[in-house]
């Protein structure tokens, strides 16, 4: 289980950050701030807000108990990608999964008309639609590495 207090001492290394700096975001002292990183002083309500603030972190990812660091989604910027994607109206879709299964089947059905139609997708775009064959070549630069 991993607990805030590792997360904030986590995300403060990564980023370089100060506890004096972590202490200005939260409105406390620079103690405080310390004993927050160590789990000695409790994280209240308007510290969370703070966090999520002062990190530009969700507050699901300070609650989420199972991940030491965020992941792209949890980052506050990622909200755009979510309001664009409701824009489209697929958070809207019942079941999200069946639709894109569905539209995997029609777009392997018509493979060789729909990637010349789409030359310049990406390698995450194919991945997601199911183009994931390994490169023509591949196998053969492997064994050549290694014999």
């Amino acid at each position: 289980m991993v607990l805030i207090h590792e997360k904030i001492t986590a995300l403060l290394e990564q980023r370089r950050l100060k506890k004096r700096d972590l202490a200005r975001a939260l409105g406390v002292s620079p103690q405080t701030a310390t004993d927050i990183c160590k789990g000695r002083s409790a994280i209240t309500l308007p510290h969370l807000r703070n966090l999520v603030s002062f990190f530009e972190v969700r507050a699901e990812f300070w609650l989420d108990d199972e991940r030491l660091v965020p992941e792209e989604t949890d980052k506050l910027s990622a909200r755009g990608t979510i309001a664009a994607l409701g824009r489209t109206g697929l958070l809207q879709v019942q079941d999200p999964e069946k639709l894109l299964r569905r539209v995997r089947t029609f777009i392997q059905q018509n493979r060789a008309h729909f990637l010349a139609s789409f030359p310049d997708l990406t390698p995450q775009e194919r991945r997601v639609l199911g183009f994931t064959e390994i490169e023509a070549g591949s196998i053969g630069q492997i064994a050549s590495a290694n014999g």
